[in-house]
């Protein structure tokens, strides 16, 4: 009977030991487990692009393909949007050489072309999110310039220079050419590209600093040089396609050449004033306008072949022009300076503002409303009289 009763409760002790040690074991394997997953390699969380405020950057050009938007300016900077308001959020651009890029352009949906100083191409297939360098100029080495400037730099992209005796020749047709074979083209620079035209007919242009030209032919992967004496000395800022399909660049010291066969050669349009240009517009109608000092436009109805004056209510420069989807004509400039046309530019009134800056940019959106850039960042605006800018 008693040794009955110590079974008992030796067996009643072994099982409460039993059972009592069973939380312990759930704890230690759940502190275990959690120790594992603690120290376990696992992706890092996506966090949200760095949103950029633009207000105090130097924005020189601006380019829309449905709702992104991209902007380019100083240090080699590219800001990406997809609303007009922003927000805005840096780009990603390999290698960033710091140069300050001067204008940016949609070739297509997903294809963007931006330029600056340096001859510095850069070109998106990503509709922005990420760029690629295609075309820079380095500066001189020491001693290089002492030396007579024995041709463009080793790692220059494309040049103009034919290639040596026996190589093997260019796909590009244009590989080679300089305009007319009695003059020399001076040795490519580092000068800052100003402008991007085309493609025309498959074809892209950059147009630049002292006479600086540069085509493309396989949408801005690789680039040629082009070079003539009638353009070779004045800043290029602009160029369109007339509608007799002739290429006509407007620049410095009021140029304005025409050239009949892709830009390999040039000729001189008589001057229609002594100032400069700084940009040119194809209308709906596909008359031509330039604009440039001193508010000075003039219109074109027949191709470039003649120029009449346009009058304006300013005297400030005017830096750029584009046309929106409804048709109507603006231009930006100095004093935060913006006209509107919906006669075609054949009048322009002032859109008032009470801003200081300087605007490099002007994109028109809709229902009267447009995107500006310059010294003062982006800035969303209504084109009406007295209507005030909103930043973005």
């Amino acid at each position: 009977m008693n040794a009955t009763a110590a079974s008992a409760v030796r067996s009643r002790s072994a099982t409460a030991s039993s059972t009592g040690s069973w939380p312990a074991l759930v704890f230690t394997l759940i502190v275990a487990l959690a120790a594992a997953y603690a120290f376990s390699p696992r992706p890092a969380p996506p966090f949200a692009p760095t949103a950029v405020h633009p207000d105090g950057l130097l924005v020189n050009g601006l380019a829309r393909s449905g709702s992104r938007f991209v902007a380019v300016g100083e240090q080699g900077r590219v800001l990406i949007a997809d609303d007009a308001r922003g927000p805005w959020h840096e780009a990603k651009v390999e290698p960033q050489r710091g140069s300050t890029l001067t204008q940016v352009k949609f070739i297509d949906d997903k294809t963007v072309i931006a330029v600056g100083h340096d001859g510095w191409i850069l070109r998106s297939t990503n509709a922005g999110e990420t760029w690629q360098e295609t075309f820079f100029i380095e500066s001189p080495k020491d001693g290089a310039e002492a030396a007579g400037g024995a041709g463009p730099p080793a790692d220059a992209g494309f040049s103009a220079e034919p290639p040596p005796e026996g190589a093997e020749a260019s796909a590009d047709p244009f590989a080679g050419m300089t305009g007319a074979a009695a003059w020399t083209p001076p040795p490519l620079q580092p000068d800052p590209l100003l402008g991007i035209a085309g493609p025309f007919d498959g074809r892209l242009y950059a147009v630049g600093g002292f006479g600086l030209m540069l085509t493309s032919g396989d949408a801005g992967r690789t680039w040629t040089r082009l070079a003539a004496e009638a353009i070779a000395d004045p800043h290029l800022y602009a160029m369109v396609r007339a509608g007799d399909r002739s290429l006509i660049v407007v620049g410095e010291r009021g140029l304005m050449a025409r050239s009949t066969d892709e830009g390999a050669t040039w000729k001189k349009l008589p001057p229609v004033y002594e100032g400069s240009f700084f940009g040119a517009i194809v209308l709906p109608s596909k008359a031509l306008l330039a604009f440039g000092m001193r508010g000075n436009v003039f219109r074109s109805e027949d191709d470039g072949k003649t120029w009449q004056k346009v009058r304006t209510p300013v005297e400030s420069s005017l830096f750029s022009g584009n046309v929106s989807a409804r048709g109507e004509v603006v231009l930006a400039g100095a004093g935060h300076v913006i006209l509107t046309s919906q006669d075609d530019g054949r009048s322009f009134t002032q859109a008032s503002s009470s801003e200081p800056h300087d605007l490099a940019a002007v994109l028109p959106l809709s229902a009267g409303s447009a995107l500006t850039a310059g010294d003062g960042g982006i800035q969303f605006v209504q084109l009406g009289a007295g209507a005030a800018g909103a930043r973005p």
